[in-house]
């Protein structure tokens, strides 16, 4: 009986979901039109007094469509993009104070640091891999960071020794 009701419970919520999406989408499509045909008549400033409004119009509607992206997949990619969205969607349309924008700039690093060094088993791929465990995670984190450390040195030695090539050269 327990597995019954969990199983009609689930049924009822992924419903819900599509239910939900489904209103979503239809909000969106008539706030897209509107976005469309407001631009039709930009030089009526009454619609839009500045271009930020416009920007912030268009930034909430890429993100309803992630957030429609994320209540019909389930993916932890989607959750991301929607959090990378909604970040920038802040440091560009809000006009606030410089360290506002240092901090959404922070959290931005910070999303992608999380996308990159603890689901980037998970991300990109058909087939979902064994799931490290957070040693082998930590381990994997350092590796990379070494390997970048590691490159960035390669870079700057070939760089200079190919100054230091074309400086003997032009003095010969």
């Amino acid at each position: 009986m327990k597995g019954r009701a969990k199983r009609l419970l689930d049924r009822f919520s992924v419903i819900l979901e599509y239910f939900i999406a489904g209103v979503l989408c239809i909000g969106l499509l008539y706030f897209t039109f509107e976005l469309c045909a407001s631009v039709l008549h930009l030089p009526n400033h009454s619609i839009y007094e500045s271009f930020d409004d416009l920007l912030h119009g268009a930034f909430t509607l890429v993100i309803g469509v992630e957030i429609i992206r994320m209540l019909c997949e389930h993916s932890t990619e989607i959750v991301f993009e929607v959090l990378t969205f909604a970040i920038a969607r802040q440091i560009v349309i809000s006009h606030s104070s410089a360290i506002d924008n240092v901090y959404g700039m922070v959290a931005l690093a910070m999303v992608f640091a999380v996308r990159k060094y603890v689901y980037s088993d998970t991300l990109n791929t058909e087939h979902p891999k064994k799931k490290k465990t957070l040693p082998e995670r930590h381990e994997a984190a350092k590796n990379g960071v070494k390997n970048t450390v590691k490159n960035a040195v390669k870079e700057a030695v070939l760089e200079a020794a190919q100054e230091n090539a074309k400086s003997s050269a032009e003095s010969n």
